[in-house]
């Protein structure tokens, strides 16, 4: 008998994501393609994902009939019964169709939608971590956008329409005159998110006395080249202009987590994404915070704040363990 396949896809602001595997998820046994998400139309992203799953099936050999299952893990809100994305902030429409033109190429393949972030807390579950820590634990991505997901006593919360767990829309500054792309002010991605970094430097480098030389010269004087990995090297290297940038970004970080933590009482938050390729400047001091002062933030206990090792792939790996449970009738999904 031909051996079966499950396919895992990730679909973010900045790149598209998928895998193949056993529904062993055997880690030798996974095989990824990676490309930029397009934004031309509302059907970009789903063109690059038939794309993508047909070329990892013609470089493995691997047929059509041989897939059993595919999880679609994508930056929300989602409308899970109609199989789109919708009042979306990053992917560069509102509304996005994906299970109905996915399942037009492969009809004969169950398709499981999932927001992104609520996939990577199942890669983590499955993955890495530690058994104390699965029942009550947290994830969340710091890259173009904000998100999260949440299990609480061994279930994964989705919530009426899969959409549970959106902090990165929470409102950390009740009062901002920043406005996010979902249309509210003041939400802890505005701030925090590689995007938002971007946007406060650009529009602080207008009023700012803070020097930012070492930043410009990163750019070649050429502000529209400024993005967050080029901040946050400045700052390591003393640029106070970006350094003013990262703790601002620091701070309401610590604001966020603890919003997290008296929501959920969790055991440990694992913090992934683009932006954790600088962890060690971003949560350095939040543990710091929550080590000796966790009350100004936090009512409950502290979490562990740790990082998944898996960075900018747990969200794959999530989507692959999606499919795994439902195909076997998990208990962990509702």
């Amino acid at each position: 008998m031909d051996e079966k396949y499950i396919i895992g896809v990730d679909i973010g602001g900045t790149w598209i994501r998928v895998g193949i595997c056993t529904p062993d998820l055997e880690e030798e046994n996974i095989k990824t393609k990676i490309s930029k998400t397009l934004k031309e139309n509302e059907y970009s992203i789903s063109k690059s994902v038939i794309m993508l799953i047909s070329e990892l099936l013609s470089e493995n050999n691997i047929s059509r009939d041989q897939l059993i299952g595919i999880g679609l893990a994508s930056a929300g809100p989602l409308d899970v019964e109609k199989g789109l994305v919708f009042n979306n902030a990053n992917l560069g429409f509102k509304t996005i169709p994906l299970q109905e033109p996915i399942g037009q190429v492969y009809s004969n393949c169950p398709i499981f939608l999932i927001n992104d972030c609520n996939a990577s807390i199942l890669g983590v579950y499955y993955f890495e971590a530690d058994e104390e820590e699965k029942n009550n634990l947290i994830y969340i991505t710091m890259s173009t956008g904000i998100g999260g997901g949440a299990i609480c006593n061994g279930r994964l919360l989705l919530g009426k329409e899969g959409n549970a767990a959106e902090v990165g829309h929470s409102i950390v500054e009740p009062r901002s005159i920043h406005q996010c792309n979902c249309g509210a002010h003041g939400c802890w991605e505005v701030y925090s998110s590689g995007t938002g970094v971007r946007n406060r430097a650009l529009e602080a480098l207008e009023t700012s006395n803070l020097e930012a030389k070492i930043l410009m010269h990163l750019v070649d004087n050429d502000k529209a080249k400024i993005t967050a990995k080029e901040i946050f090297q400045a700052a390591r290297g003393g640029d106070k202009f970006s350094k003013s940038i990262v703790d601002n970004c620091i701070f309401y970080t610590i604001v966020g987590i603890g919003l997290v933590n008296n929501f959920y009482d969790c055991s440990s938050i694992y913090f992934g994404g683009a932006m954790m390729k600088d962890h060690d400047m971003i949560l350095s001091p939040i543990r710091t915070q929550y080590k000796t002062s966790p009350i100004q933030f936090t009512i409950n206990h502290p979490p562990e704040i740790k990082v998944t090792k898996y960075i900018d792939e747990i969200g794959l790996r999530g989507a692959l363990a999606f499919v795994k449970y439902k195909l076997e009738g998990n208990k962990i999904i509702p």
